[in-house]
């Protein structure tokens, strides 16, 4: 049975005697998925799905069912927060150094140049073209990217460039209660960039809000960034100040890193899938742009 069936990936359920299992197939640009994942299983097994087969040339996927993701009400509660934002902390810091980038990099240093290289090139597309942008949005995102150059250069450099899973959504997020509390398994890596790893937390926290449809407090927030910094500043031994300062800089990269993980999809899609889905690397520019005003 196809559960869900989209340009950027297909998903099929399948009934056997053992249970539930799915199948992914990736859209080409993000093939590197399956690769990916039979890394992570095996060296962060608890923290990820452990498939059952892995395809790496074809970009195919095989697991078990996983039962079910985050609930609104997981997403609303704090302490189920904060158990996530700990367990995305262990697994990013368990990888660092141990996997080898096999998707798209992007230094935050370069992502001001990358952000006025798709305003070059969607301005400059054919009109009726659906990726073409105005002249006036074109200009702002010159001005994005330079506001963007500023607030990287401010970076300690304390974080290595690693797995930046660029979309670690409560839907992505298996809660696995099996020995009585919450244990999250993460999955749907196909977004990742090999980038800044503190991306992710932003991604993640931007998810709660759009879940709950209210603001973070912002005690609640700062109790968040406080619990995801100490296990990164316990694995690097390093000073949490300086953390916390780079968390702050690269927060503006989130809509950024989504529009380049879009730009590898695009050359697969046909055009009438362009047509139809052309609306969300837009909406990502936009808000790349939005964030970074001069």
């Amino acid at each position: 049975m196809t559960y869900r069936a989209r340009f950027w990936s297909v998903v099929r359920c399948y009934s056997t005697g053992d249970g539930l299992v799915w199948f992914k197939e990736n859209n080409p640009g993000h093939r590197f998925e399956a690769r990916l994942v039979g890394e992570l299983a095996r060296l962060a097994p608890d923290h990820v799905i452990v498939p059952i087969a892995v395809d790496p040339e074809r970009g195919w996927l095989l697991t078990d069912d996983c039962g079910t993701t985050l609930t609104h009400a997981d997403v609303a509660d704090q302490g189920s927060r904060l158990i996530v934002v700990r367990a995305l902390a262990r697994l990013q810091s368990a990888l660092l150094g141990k996997v080898k980038p096999g998707m798209i990099t992007l230094a935050p240093e370069a992502a001001g140049d990358r952000l006025r290289a798709v305003a070059r090139e969607w301005v400059a597309l054919p009109a009726g073209h659906p990726l073409r942008i105005d002249p006036e949005l074109a200009a702002r995102a010159r001005v994005a990217a330079d506001v963007l150059d500023r607030r990287t250069a401010a970076l300690s450099g304390t974080v290595p460039l690693d797995l930046e899973f660029n979309d670690v959504y409560p839907a992505n997020i298996f809660a696995d209660r099996s020995t009585g509390v919450l244990r999250p398994r993460f999955f749907d890596f196909g977004n990742t960039l090999w980038a800044h790893p503190f991306v992710t937390l932003h991604g993640f926290l931007d998810s709660v809000v759009d879940w709950t449809r209210r603001s973070l407090s912002h005690e609640d927030r700062e109790a968040l960034y406080a619990a995801y910094l100490a296990v990164w500043s316990d694995h690097l031994a390093a000073d949490p100040g300086v953390l916390r300062q780079d968390l702050d800089v690269v927060e503006p990269l989130v809509d950024v890193h989504r529009l380049v993980s879009w730009q590898r999809l695009i050359p697969h899609a046909d055009p009438l899938e362009l047509r139809t889905r052309a609306e969300i690397p837009r909406r990502y520019l936009e808000l790349a742009v939005r964030g970074l005003r001069g």
